[in-house]
């Protein structure tokens, strides 16, 4: 434990077993597997840069807990006879030889400390120019931005950012929408971030497998929301961002960070250990704040739905596609777009790779997530 602590990266099988290694004897108490081994890991992860460990976040991982449902901290093989470690719980493992699933939840729940410890930081006031563009101006038309969740927030408030705040007096509603896969996509992600739940294989086969979409990315019935509270002929559905921009009169729409399905996970896993440490109201946010920038263009393609839910992606943008069309809502775009790209311009089933969303995971614990610039620039001042 103290060569790890040191930077070692020595598996624990290959270490010598009479005792000449490097380093004090083992304490009566060991942190459990998943530590040590994720501790190695960090070690190689570091070491590949040129870089070491700092002592504090060696300390940290031996002393972490492990999040999400499972087994709780593993016994070291070789420490303890079978017979000796009682006869009850989990059988002693070799930590290398652990699925890096064990090893995300100990990860997981550190980065979950460090996105706390920034929530528990003071946002500065609003400063005059936020003021300023948060009062809406009486001569910027009147409209709101509904669809797609994920994209939908961020439009709104990249909208803002340049003085047309949504809102007014009988407002257009302008819906979000894209290729169904893509929705799909954005409906996962936005619950990662808001409440974390199914991997993106259990959540498409969850709503595939039930012969329905799910809520956040049935654009039909978004519509008719829309439709009922602020009348049909004031919705626009959404497939061409530039003709949004000139009739809102602004130079572009703006959108939410890039994530790839690895990154998307990621979030997703530290959501679970961060709700038991924030308000569950302030959980979005925070990660959107934190990971969601952070993340910012890693973590590989988007996901892409197994082929086995090839047909049922068919048949749900087919009747979203003519669901909208009855309904005769004016169409920024073409409905076409709706519909998946044929079979044969698909790169094949993207999903999450336990193994690349742990070297993200790594980063995070390397890099940790801290205090925001902008909240370090104040106190500067």
């Amino acid at each position: 434990m103290a060569a790890l602590r040191a930077g070692a990266t020595t598996p624990w099988l290959d270490w010598p077993a009479d005792g000449s290694g490097e380093g004090a004897a083992l304490a009566a108490e060991l942190p459990g597997a998943q530590q040590l081994a994720l501790l190695r890991r960090l070690n190689a992860h570091a070491a590949a840069s040129g870089r070491t460990v700092p002592a504090a976040t060696a300390e940290r991982v031996l002393a972490a807990g492990v999040s999400g449902r499972g087994r709780s901290e593993l016994a070291l093989v070789g420490v303890a006879e079978a017979g000796e470690s009682g006869q009850f719980g989990p059988r002693p493992v070799d930590p290398d030889a652990l699925a890096d699933d064990e090893l995300l939840r100990v990860a997981s729940a550190l980065i979950a400390d460090d996105i706390a410890a920034v929530a528990a930081v003071p946002r500065p006031a609003p400063g005059i120019v936020d003021r300023v563009r948060a009062v809406r101006r009486p001569w910027v038309r009147s409209f709101v931005v509904v669809g797609m969740p994920w994209r939908a927030d961020a439009v709104r408030a990249d909208l803002t950012a340049q003085g047309h705040r949504p809102g007014g007096r009988r407002p257009t509603a302008y819906l979000l929408a894209d290729d169904l896969e893509t929705v799909l996509v954005q409906a996962w992600t936005a619950r990662s971030f808001d409440q974390g739940g199914a991997s993106w294989r259990g959540f498409v086969r969850a709503n595939a497998g039930a012969g329905h979409l799910p809520p956040r990315a049935d654009l039909a019935r978004m519509a008719r929301s829309a439709a009922y509270k602020y009348g049909a002929e004031r919705v626009r559905v959404v497939l061409d961002d530039r003709l949004m921009a000139e009739e809102l009169g602004v130079h572009r729409l703006g959108g939410p960070p890039r994530l790839g399905v690895h990154a998307v996970d990621l979030v997703r896993r530290v959501g679970e250990p961060l709700g038991l440490l924030v308000p569950s109201a302030d959980r979005p946010q925070l990660l959107r704040d934190t990971l969601g920038t952070r993340l910012d263009g890693l973590g590989g393609p988007a996901p892409t739905l197994p082929p086995r839910w090839d047909a049922w992606l068919s048949t749900q943008a087919e009747r979203t596609r003519h669901d909208l069309a009855a309904a005769r809502y004016p169409v920024l775009g073409d409905l076409d777009r709706l519909l998946p790209r044929p079979l044969g311009e698909q790169a094949g089933s993207v999903a999450p790779v336990d193994a690349e969303v742990l070297a993200l995971a790594l980063g995070l614990l390397l890099d940790p997530v801290t205090v925001p610039a902008r909240v370090k620039a104040k106190e500067r001042s």
